[in-house]
């Protein structure tokens, strides 16, 4: 199963090698504010690696919508990706965006990417759950001494231990 898992995991990043670059925008409308930043910065980093940039941004949109989508339906691990690719997408865009908008940018992307956040941290809630069940055992701190108590002495003989005997006169 794992050899299989590798032979689809490497045959779906060699498609994404060979997706066709398309055209960014120049960075003009409210979606190409945020897109553009995080196009330049990967095509930038992917001078350096033996990738395309438009594999290495199609990589990054899958992981943002894997990270959506499974953050939706509650998985731990994708809303822990989803969280780190909202980092990563904020980092991007601020080291990117043009220094007179780069807050402006920045701040855009950041409420974009708290109302999609509603769906992929969707029942996340940050109260402890406190189980109030009676406990399934009794504890009942009490001191038992075990100890041996001598015998007592048969009705009518005074004498006491076999060794003592009364005086006689």
């Amino acid at each position: 199963m794992v050899d299989t898992a590798g032979d689809i995991a490497s045959a779906a990043l060699k498609g994404l090698n060979d997706v066709p670059a398309t055209s960014a925008g120049d960075g003009s409308g409210l979606w190409d504010t945020v897109d553009y930043p995080v196009r330049a910065f990967l095509a930038d980093q992917a001078a350096h690696l033996a990738v395309a940039p438009a594999a290495l941004y199609a990589f990054w949109q899958l992981t943002g919508l894997l990270g959506l989508v499974g953050g939706f339906f509650g998985n731990a691990g994708a809303r822990i990706a989803w969280l780190l690719f909202g980092i990563g997408s904020l980092a991007m865009i601020w080291t990117t965006a043009p220094a007179g908008g780069r807050a402006a940018a920045t701040g855009l992307a950041a409420l974009m990417w708290a109302l999609a956040s509603i769906f992929a941290l969707r029942g996340l809630t940050l109260r402890p759950i406190v189980h109030n069940h009676p406990p399934q055992y009794q504890f009942n701190p009490a001191l038992h001494l075990h100890a041996t108590l001598p015998a007592p002495a048969p009705a009518g003989d005074d004498l006491g231990p076999d060794n003592v005997h009364p005086l006689q006169r």
